[in-house]
């Protein structure tokens, strides 16, 4: 019985050293971040007169889809066309070791006043 447990001792000893000599990289999870797969462009809206850039964290569930937006740095003018502009856009969702996860990225948008030329 000694011998049994000493060979499934020395068989652990083993196997940890094996798997503690492997690379980082097979070690370690695979992270895959989230991948916009189609956008659109925002409005400028007609009632503002700002400038300046719109800065949303936007958390993709598993799916793909949309979890949330929380705006890190606005605009009042001009934050809800950002917000609306966001949704819109199509996601592939991020993934650990393959399969999918929830994940956050940032998108910024800019919004300089419309030139209107005169003729």
């Amino acid at each position: 019985m000694r011998r049994i447990i000493g060979l499934l001792a020395g068989f652990s000893l083993l196997v940890g050293f094996l798997w503690a000599a492997k690379p980082k990289e097979e070690q370690s999870s695979r992270f895959e971040p989230i991948q916009v797969l189609a956008t659109t462009e925002p409005t400028y809206p007609a009632t503002s007169i700002a400038e300046g850039t719109v800065i949303l964290q936007v958390t993709v569930g598993e799916w793909g889809k949309i979890d949330a937006v929380k705006v890190l740095h606005e605009v009042p003018s001009l934050t809800g066309e950002a917000v609306r502009t966001v949704r819109k856009w199509k996601f592939k969702s991020a993934a650990l070791d393959g399969k999918p996860v929830t994940s956050t990225m940032v998108a910024a948008f800019y919004f300089g006043r419309p030139v209107i030329s005169r003729r």
